[in-house]
């Protein structure tokens, strides 16, 4: 019981707490949740806007796709010319010209 009331007195001696300190750290700690909190705002609009982009990029090479989709059947196309080209150079040799 003596160790209890010494340490009373010791506080008392000592003076009211101060809650300076729990100001403080409550500041901090709400200056550091605002800041996340925006950092997060400003990603989160960054990756929409990329997003759009990305869609619209998108959508131009599915055109370019269709609209280049006839240059494969042109290679098609040229090697049969050229079939028909090197069976007429035989037979104008197989003609004598």
């Amino acid at each position: 019981m003596e160790a209890a009331l010494e340490a009373f007195v010791a506080l008392k001696e000592v003076g009211e707490p101060s809650l300076g300190g729990w100001w403080a750290g409550l500041i901090i700690g709400l200056v550091v949740v605002v800041v996340v909190v925006l950092v997060v705002s400003v990603l989160l609009v960054l990756a929409f806007r990329i997003n759009a982009q990305a869609r619209a990029a998108a959508r131009e090479l599915e055109a370019i796709r269709s609209t280049t989709k006839p240059l494969v059947e042109l290679r098609r196309t040229n090697d049969t010319l050229q079939s028909i080209l090197r069976g007429a150079r035989t037979a104008r040799q197989a003609l004598g010209g």
